[in-house]
């Protein structure tokens, strides 16, 4: 049994064990909703900060040479470009997110913020995967057109295989995001379903 059933328990029963108010439990469903949403924006800054690593170590005169002669410079800048720009407002988004429930003082307050919270998590992990996906396949294309010469049978077999892997690639970024936000955005959602409880 968890702290807000027991505290159901005794709210409703004050024969042999103490009172406790809405108030007692709003304040621990603020609580546990804002260490939830502070962790969300604490895992977006430590993804960012892993994706700019990676970035750094993979970068090389060579990467650079073969993105130029596959004419993909312009696009690889502008979309280093743009995912940087949407990812960072993300983070800024998770951050105010944070700082609305942490100053929030009223149940509804609490709840329509826990929503707006559980909405942008679910935008930020579409948007990384669609825009993931759109570059894979835009790289796809011009490696193809630059770099393989062949006929139609193996033109469409090397369109099975990158579609295979694309598929494999964004299933472990799905897993990846349920497992970690998942996890949270469930546990918001669950908070969510409690405060509309402690409002009847």
């Amino acid at each position: 049994m968890d702290d807000l059933e027991l505290f159901k328990k005794q709210w409703q029963s004050q024969d042999d064990l103490p009172s406790y108010k809405k108030d007692d439990l709003y304040l621990m469903m603020h609580e546990k909703s804002s260490s939830i949403v502070k962790w969300i924006f604490i895992i977006s800054i430590i993804e960012f900060a892993f994706w700019i690593a990676l970035e750094l170590l993979t970068s090389s005169q060579e990467t650079d040479e073969i993105i130029k002669k596959m004419s993909l410079n312009g696009f690889y800048r502008v979309s280093l470009i743009i995912n940087y720009v949407v990812i960072i407002g993300f983070i800024v988004l998770f951050f105010l997110n944070y700082k609305a429930i942490k100053t929030t003082d009223s149940t509804r307050g609490l709840m329509k913020n826990i929503l707006k919270t559980r909405r942008t998590v679910k935008a930020y992990v579409w948007f990384n995967i669609l825009f993931f996906s759109l570059s894979f396949i835009v790289s796809i294309v011009m490696t193809i057109k630059h770099y393989i010469n062949f006929d139609t049978i193996q033109f469409w077999i090397s369109i099975g295989i990158s579609i295979a892997v694309l598929l494999v690639i964004v299933l472990l970024f799905l897993l990846f995001y349920r497992v970690v936000y998942g996890v949270l955005t469930r546990r918001l959602k669950r908070n969510y379903n409690n405060l509309k409880q402690i409002e009847l």
